[in-house]
């Protein structure tokens, strides 16, 4: 049997279907990877979300419990806040007027001084399974005001 001429033609078309399905596989396996990836930051980001909300909750907590201890607070030893100054976990959770009154130890309070006026500061923050501090809340504030009655004014 004789080849016609459309055999080398026809040899080189599947040669060209090889290349075509090979680029359309790379193509699906990048999209793949990268959906991965994306589901990788995606639950990161969540756990981290999860983490700075737990802590935030922790510090609200220390707060609604320092409004019932309010009395009890020991003023002559408060700590002074200026300011504007960074009130962070590792400063005042050694200070000896914070208390503790979280599980794990995650959350404190304690009474500092602004100017001459009486503040209660909150803190909370999460930490690891492994003891390692992962997340700070937003410290919470609240002044005490002397004008005829005990008013807490938050910050």
């Amino acid at each position: 049997m004789r080849p016609t001429d459309n055999t080398p033609a026809l040899g080189r078309q599947r040669g060209a279907a090889l290349v075509v399905v090979m680029v359309v596989l790379t193509g699906a396996l990048m999209l793949g990877l990268v959906g991965v990836q994306s589901a990788l930051v995606d639950q990161r980001q969540s756990a981290n979300y999860r983490a700075a909300l737990k802590a935030q909750m922790r510090a609200e907590t220390a707060a609604a419990k320092a409004l019932s201890a309010v009395d009890t607070l020991d003023w002559h030893s408060a700590p002074v806040l200026e300011f504007g100054q960074n009130a962070r976990w590792p400063v005042f959770t050694a200070h000896p007027a914070a208390v503790h009154r979280c599980v794990e130890e995650a959350c404190l309070y304690l009474p500092v001084m602004r100017g001459a006026e009486r503040w209660v500061l909150a803190l909370g923050v999460t930490y690891s399974s492994d003891g390692a501090l992962i997340a700070h809340g937003a410290p919470v504030l609240m002044r005490l005001s002397n004008n005829g009655s005990e008013q807490i004014v938050w910050e």
